[in-house]
Protein backbone atom coordinates (compact mmCIF):
# COMPACT_ATOMS: atom_id res chain seq x y z
CA UNK A 1 0.00 0.00 0.00
CA UNK A 2 2.79 2.53 0.59
CA UNK A 3 3.73 2.45 -3.21
CA UNK A 4 0.43 3.44 -3.89
CA UNK A 5 -0.96 5.95 -1.10
CA UNK A 6 2.98 6.87 0.24
CA UNK A 7 3.89 5.74 3.68
CA UNK A 8 1.04 6.72 6.39
CA UNK A 9 -1.19 8.46 3.90
CA UNK A 10 -4.87 7.64 3.75
CA UNK A 11 -7.52 8.04 1.10
CA UNK A 12 -8.37 11.41 3.21
CA UNK A 13 -4.77 12.67 2.88
CA UNK A 14 -5.58 12.16 -1.13
CA UNK A 15 -9.20 14.25 -0.37
CA UNK A 16 -7.47 16.88 1.15
CA UNK A 17 -5.07 17.02 -1.63
CA UNK A 18 -7.87 17.12 -4.44
CA UNK A 19 -9.06 20.16 -2.22
CA UNK A 20 -6.02 22.15 -2.55
CA UNK A 21 -6.19 21.65 -6.52
CA UNK A 22 -9.63 22.88 -6.62
CA UNK A 23 -8.44 25.86 -4.69
CA UNK A 24 -6.28 26.75 -7.13
CA UNK A 25 -8.12 25.74 -9.85
CA UNK A 26 -10.75 28.09 -8.32
CA UNK A 27 -7.59 31.14 -8.52
CA UNK A 28 -6.82 30.50 -12.13
CA UNK A 29 -10.58 29.86 -13.54
CA UNK A 30 -11.02 34.17 -11.62
CA UNK A 31 -8.51 34.88 -14.75
CA UNK A 32 -9.76 32.68 -17.38
CA UNK A 33 -14.03 31.40 -16.97
CA UNK A 34 -13.58 28.69 -19.64
CA UNK A 35 -11.07 27.23 -22.77
CA UNK A 36 -11.91 29.54 -25.83
CA UNK A 37 -13.44 27.17 -28.40
CA UNK A 38 -10.81 27.57 -30.98
CA UNK A 39 -8.35 26.51 -28.18
CA UNK A 40 -10.09 23.30 -27.20
CA UNK A 41 -8.52 20.57 -29.17
CA UNK A 42 -5.14 22.18 -28.26
CA UNK A 43 -5.81 21.60 -24.99
CA UNK A 44 -6.85 17.89 -25.02
CA UNK A 45 -3.78 17.84 -26.58
CA UNK A 46 -1.56 19.17 -24.12
CA UNK A 47 -3.62 17.36 -21.60
CA UNK A 48 -2.31 14.11 -23.31
CA UNK A 49 0.71 15.14 -23.57
CA UNK A 50 2.01 16.60 -20.43
CA UNK A 51 -0.62 14.41 -18.07
CA UNK A 52 0.66 11.36 -19.34
CA UNK A 53 4.36 12.10 -20.29
CA UNK A 54 5.54 13.76 -17.02
CA UNK A 55 3.89 10.23 -15.19
CA UNK A 56 5.98 8.57 -17.27
CA UNK A 57 8.69 11.50 -16.90
CA UNK A 58 8.19 11.64 -12.94
CA UNK A 59 8.84 7.71 -12.58
CA UNK A 60 12.03 7.48 -14.65
CA UNK A 61 13.54 10.52 -12.79
CA UNK A 62 12.97 8.81 -9.82
CA UNK A 63 14.60 5.70 -11.22
CA UNK A 64 17.84 7.75 -12.42
CA UNK A 65 18.00 9.46 -9.24
CA UNK A 66 16.66 12.84 -9.78
CA UNK A 67 13.49 12.63 -8.34
CA UNK A 68 12.01 11.33 -4.74
CA UNK A 69 9.71 8.53 -5.76
CA UNK A 70 5.85 9.97 -5.83
CA UNK A 71 3.61 7.06 -4.57
CA UNK A 72 1.45 5.74 -7.82
CA UNK A 73 -1.63 7.52 -6.68
CA UNK A 74 0.24 11.21 -5.93
CA UNK A 75 2.26 10.49 -9.38
CA UNK A 76 -1.54 10.28 -11.14
CA UNK A 77 -3.15 12.95 -9.45
CA UNK A 78 -0.15 15.22 -10.03
CA UNK A 79 0.16 14.51 -13.27
CA UNK A 80 -3.07 13.70 -14.89
CA UNK A 81 -5.40 16.03 -12.60
CA UNK A 82 -3.36 19.05 -11.65
CA UNK A 83 -0.29 19.12 -14.49
CA UNK A 84 -2.88 17.57 -16.87
CA UNK A 85 -6.12 19.43 -16.40
CA UNK A 86 -5.27 22.20 -14.09
CA UNK A 87 -2.18 23.90 -15.63
CA UNK A 88 -3.12 23.48 -19.14
CA UNK A 89 -6.59 25.19 -18.17
CA UNK A 90 -3.72 27.98 -16.86
CA UNK A 91 -2.20 28.14 -20.27
CA UNK A 92 -5.39 28.26 -22.17
CA UNK A 93 -6.32 31.42 -20.16
CA UNK A 94 -2.53 32.52 -20.49
CA UNK A 95 -0.69 31.82 -23.50
CA UNK A 96 -1.24 35.45 -24.89
CA UNK A 97 0.29 37.60 -22.18
CA UNK A 98 4.11 37.89 -22.05
CA UNK A 99 5.95 34.72 -21.85
CA UNK A 100 7.76 36.21 -18.39
CA UNK A 101 4.19 36.57 -17.04
CA UNK A 102 2.81 33.12 -18.34
CA UNK A 103 6.86 31.87 -16.58
CA UNK A 104 5.67 33.43 -13.12
CA UNK A 105 2.38 31.89 -13.08
CA UNK A 106 3.52 28.38 -13.89
CA UNK A 107 6.19 28.75 -11.14
CA UNK A 108 3.77 29.66 -8.67
CA UNK A 109 1.29 27.67 -8.91
CA UNK A 110 3.51 24.86 -8.75
CA UNK A 111 5.33 25.99 -5.81
CA UNK A 112 1.89 25.94 -3.55
CA UNK A 113 1.26 22.57 -5.05
CA UNK A 114 4.36 21.15 -4.19
CA UNK A 115 4.17 22.71 -1.02
CA UNK A 116 0.64 21.35 0.08
CA UNK A 117 1.76 17.86 -1.78
CA UNK A 118 5.21 18.11 1.04
CA UNK A 119 3.22 18.86 3.99
CA UNK A 120 -0.33 16.71 3.54
CA UNK A 121 1.68 13.54 2.03
CA UNK A 122 5.32 14.25 2.55
CA UNK A 123 6.12 13.76 -1.07
CA UNK A 124 9.14 15.94 -2.96
CA UNK A 125 11.25 15.27 0.15
CA UNK A 126 14.36 14.49 -1.43
CA UNK A 127 17.48 16.33 -0.43
CA UNK A 128 19.17 18.23 -3.11
CA UNK A 129 18.51 19.61 -7.00
CA UNK A 130 21.04 18.86 -9.15
CA UNK A 131 23.61 19.51 -6.72
CA UNK A 132 22.14 21.83 -4.78
CA UNK A 133 21.52 20.88 -0.84
CA UNK A 134 18.03 21.23 0.87
CA UNK A 135 14.51 20.33 0.44
CA UNK A 136 13.54 23.61 -0.18
CA UNK A 137 16.04 24.11 -3.32
CA UNK A 138 14.52 20.70 -4.54
CA UNK A 139 10.85 21.63 -4.31
CA UNK A 140 11.83 25.67 -5.86
CA UNK A 141 13.90 23.95 -8.62
CA UNK A 142 11.17 21.96 -9.65
CA UNK A 143 8.64 24.51 -9.26
CA UNK A 144 10.92 27.10 -11.83
CA UNK A 145 11.40 23.76 -13.78
CA UNK A 146 7.25 23.57 -14.17
CA UNK A 147 7.99 27.53 -15.57
CA UNK A 148 9.06 25.74 -19.15
CA UNK A 149 6.09 24.86 -19.47
CA UNK A 150 5.21 27.51 -22.24
CA UNK A 151 8.21 27.03 -24.18
CA UNK A 152 7.75 23.37 -24.11
CA UNK A 153 4.55 23.63 -24.84
CA UNK A 154 5.12 26.00 -27.91
CA UNK A 155 7.73 23.48 -29.24
CA UNK A 156 5.05 20.61 -29.15
CA UNK A 157 2.26 22.16 -30.39
CA UNK A 158 4.26 23.05 -33.62
CA UNK A 159 5.28 19.42 -34.37
CA UNK A 160 1.46 18.47 -33.20
CA UNK A 161 0.69 20.94 -35.66
CA UNK A 162 2.49 19.38 -38.55
CA UNK A 163 0.10 16.38 -38.51
CA UNK A 164 -3.22 17.75 -37.18
CA UNK A 165 -5.18 20.39 -37.87
CA UNK A 166 -7.01 23.50 -35.43
CA UNK A 167 -3.78 23.58 -33.05
CA UNK A 168 -3.15 26.68 -31.97
CA UNK A 169 0.33 27.36 -31.72
CA UNK A 170 0.78 30.49 -29.35
CA UNK A 171 4.07 32.95 -30.29
CA UNK A 172 6.93 33.05 -28.27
Amino acid sequence: MDKLLGTGNTLFDYLLVLLVYGAMYLLIRNANRRVELNFRKTFWILYVGWGYGVFIGNYLFYLIGIMSFLPWLNNAFHTLIWIGLCLSFLYAGCYRKPIIEQVALFVIFSFIVKVAERMILGTWELDNFFGIDGNWAYIIGWSCMDGLYPFISIVGLRLVSRVSIGVVVPKM
